[in-house]
């Protein structure tokens, strides 16, 4: 019997966690409302907008010119900060492009005296 009303308590606190976490998800739509909940500046979050770093249709979308956030993207977002966003905004990955082999300009004195002795 005891252990039934422990499961009981339980129960009812992950229920009223779930509403608590259902109403901070609902207030999750303004930049000034997710720049606290990531502990982040507007700017900042306004900044990773025109970065590209929160994408349009997956961390927000448009509402005429007002920007209103996907709680459940922001939520992910801060449970995975490198996951959820871009490390670099659009365009500012470099290409690799192969590098110049150098040598050592001792080792290619070495090298060449020794092409020179196998020579002959």
């Amino acid at each position: 019997m005891y252990l039934e009303e422990i499961l009981k308590q339980i129960l009812h606190r992950l229920d009223e966690q779930q509403a608590l976490l259902q109403v901070t998800l609902n207030s999750l739509t303004t930049t000034k409302a997710v720049a606290s909940f990531l502990s982040l500046s507007p700017r900042t979050i306004q900044l990773w907008i025109k970065q590209k770093k929160l994408q349009e249709g997956k961390h927000y979308y448009r509402d005429g010119k007002r920007i209103v956030f996907i709680p459940a993207a922001i939520l992910e977002l801060k449970n995975n900060p490198y996951r959820g966003i871009s490390p670099l905004k659009e365009g500012t990955e470099k290409e690799k492009t192969p590098k110049k082999k150098t040598i050592n300009p001792i080792a290619k004195k070495i090298l060449g005296d020794l092409k020179k002795v196998s020579n002959g």
